[in-house]
């Protein structure tokens, strides 16, 4: 099945058909297959056998459950069998050690790959990878596409093997996308930001430093294009709001989401080193992954993570990005609502 969406300039021809999505209950995967569906995809979700569908965000979605995982016990020969599109949104976004990350960002798409080999071999693969497998901004210029990969963290140096991996492993036709930082309704990453704005303190690290941020609803708009464009085979792009924003700025305003403004108070990049090796040192005793530690706070201080995305929000047709002010308040109000934060 094929839809055209025509322009002032030109028409893109969007591909739409039988869509493998991985990650669908995550917090950009539930996007995700929700904006798939809208466009017309027929969707097959791979899901954890302890997910619900329904209380993480796509139980109301016309969408196929595989319950599953990508780890080397499941077998997905017959999972993406006749997939036109397979959109691997699935990954670790939080680990202790870099084996860690590459059993979930590397060793898990070979396996995604070689399963679709057998039964997809002609399929459009879409691997949702991140900035850091970019790194940061070289001497304060922006990284472009087609820049050479300088990641900083072992979270950054696994997303880029992953796409490694596609170029590697995948004879058909792929497309790398990497988000910046995504926020939006049912996320968890940014959500203790949130929290301390709600308590009146809203603490600031490397406040100087400027980043590109995305909301989770037009990523995903823009992810559900790329599945439908073979056309843009080949290409490894970023995806984030055009203009960047200074930590400290987005930090302001989170901090007059509450009724009763919060303060802003400065971290010193000392007291993030520390914060980040003494959750490192507790991931070591508790054996549990946190969502801050040395590895993170290597790419919080990396300088400015400033890239292009430009390139393919022209040629996927992206409308202008929801003003960040617009989408803090809606995601704001979403926690409330769901109970995520006190109301």
């Amino acid at each position: 099945m094929e839809a055209a969406r025509h322009s002032a300039v030109c028409t893109i021809r969007v591909v739409t058909g039988r869509a493998f999505l991985t990650g669908a209950t995550g917090f950009v995967g539930s996007h995700v297959a929700r904006a798939l569906c809208n466009a017309g995809w027929r969707v097959k979700a791979l899901v954890r056998r302890s997910g619900n569908p329904r209380q993480l965000g796509i139980g109301d979605l016309s969408v196929e459950i595989v319950p599953g995982d990508l780890s080397a016990h499941t077998d997905l020969a017959d999972a993406v069998s006749g997939s036109d599109a397979i959109v691997h949104v699935a990954g670790l976004v939080r680990a202790r050690t870099l084996d860690d990350y590459r059993e979930g960002n590397v060793l898990a798409t070979v396996r995604l790959l070689r399963a679709a080999h057998q039964r997809a071999p002609d399929a459009l693969v879409v691997l949702v990878s991140s900035q850091a497998a970019a790194g940061p901004a070289r001497d304060g210029r922006q990284v472009c596409e087609g820049d050479v990969a300088r990641p900083v963290s072992g979270y950054g140096l696994s997303k880029r093997e992953g796409e490694e991996a596609v170029e590697r492993e995948w004879k058909g036709p792929w497309i790398v996308l990497r988000p910046a930082v995504v926020y939006g309704p049912r996320d968890r990453g940014l959500l203790p930001l949130f929290k301390a704005a709600a308590r009146g303190v809203v603490p600031v690290p490397a406040g100087r430093s400027r980043i590109h941020v995305v909301h989770a609803e037009h990523l995903a708009l823009a992810i559900a294009r790329a599945a439908g464009r073979p056309d843009l085979a080949g290409r490894t792009g970023f995806l984030c709001d055009p203009a960047p924003v200074a930590i400290r700025d987005f930090a302001g305003a989170l901090a007059r989401l509450p009724a009763r403004p919060a303060r802003l108070v400065a971290i010193p990049d000392l007291l993030v080193r520390v914060a980040g090796l003494t959750q490192s040192l507790r991931e070591l005793v508790t054996r549990r992954p946190h969502g801050f530690n040395a590895d993170k706070a290597r790419d919080l201080l990396a300088g400015d993570w400033l890239c292009d995305p430009a390139p393919l929000r022209r040629d996927l047709g992206l409308p202008m990005p929801t003003a960040l002010e617009d989408g803090l308040r809606a995601t704001w109000d979403w926690y409330v609502r769901e109970g995520w934060l006190p109301s």
